[in-house]
């Protein structure tokens, strides 16, 4: 089979329909080449342009302008993965108005309709997406409490600029509580009004925030988040978690934690915990698949031991 032609370079790195290519004086019939990918009907990507499902949601949006990137799709741009049961990472979800005719169709679109509030929204290359504080609410209905508990977490936290790339959290606590008061009859809200008396500014990954949550289930003290070693200094090496007024410092060891550097370095951390007179507990990845029933119960006996 003969090798179809170049595109022109005005098409290869963005959506293109068959006007655009009549426009340049190609037959439209050009996109059944195998060198053309169908995005969603009458809209078409290079395929030799590699691009991930997150760059195919905002090319997508931006050549939908009334349409916006929502739901599971729009809390990956957010930097948060959604439970797999919630769809691949490969689906788009885009939400258009409400009152819109427009039908989506491709298998690798879920299409929403809702009420365009633009306060709900951001720009972001160009595209329209769901604003943290509202995607936050979207998935409402599709999440458990705590899976919500570790979004809102998530949304709030404050950044490491030096690894991230920005200085302020997605989104707040209050700006959260002031989305759900604008909705009433949305599903999900009263999960989420449960969910938002427990998010709190702190928590670095999901693993954390479901410790806590196991902690104070089991009927412990919540406890306090990002905790210094030394409270008076802003640079002070922090515990995960911890009862700073007991000197009980918890950590939670992700995957990076076992890299022979960070190992390292968290060595040298809890070395400058235990030197000071605290309890340091670590757990990982083991106790979070148990639910973390062997951390609760060591973290109880550490309050004990303290108390007595």
């Amino acid at each position: 089979m003969r090798e179809p032609r170049e595109l022109p370079s005005d098409l290869q790195n963005t959506v293109f329909t068959r006007a655009d290519l009549r426009s340049l004086e190609l037959h439209e019939d050009r996109v059944r080449r195998r060198d053309i990918r169908c995005l969603a009907h009458g809209f078409h990507v290079s395929a030799a342009t590699q691009r991930t499902s997150l760059q195919d949601a905002l090319a997508l949006a931006r050549a939908l302008p009334d349409c916006w990137i929502s739901h599971a799709t729009a809390a990956r741009l957010y930097g948060w993965e959604p439970p797999r049961r919630l769809g691949e990472s490969e689906t788009i979800h885009l939400t258009q108005p409400r009152e819109s005719n427009r039908r989506i169709r491709r298998p690798e679109v879920i299409s929403h309709r809702q009420s365009a509030v633009l306060d709900d929204q951001f720009r972001l290359e160009g595209a329209r997406v769901a604003s943290p504080a509202r995607t936050w609410l979207d998935l409402a209905a599709a999440l458990q409490e705590v899976e919500l508990v570790c979004f809102g977490d998530h949304l709030v936290r404050s950044p490491y600029p030096k690894f991230e790339g920005r200085r302020t959290p997605y989104t707040t606590s209050d700006e959260l509580r002031a989305t759900l008061a604008q909705v009433i009859r949305v599903p999900g809200r009263a999960r989420a009004l449960a969910a938002l008396l427990s998010v709190r500014v702190g928590a670095d990954s999901g693993a954390e925030t479901r410790l806590r949550l196991a902690l104070v289930r089991a009927g412990l003290p919540e406890p306090a988040l990002q905790v210094p070693l030394h409270a008076d200094d802003p640079r002070s090496r922090c515990a995960d978690l911890g009862y700073p007024g007991l000197k009980i410092a918890i950590q939670s060891e992700g995957a990076s934690h076992f890299t022979p550097e960070q190992a390292m370095a968290d060595q040298r951390r809890d070395n400058a915990f235990l030197a000071a007179g605290w309890i340091v507990l670590r757990f990982n990845a083991r106790d979070h698949a148990e639910g973390f029933v062997s951390a609760t119960r060591q973290v109880h006996g550490a309050i004990t031991h303290r108390r007595d």
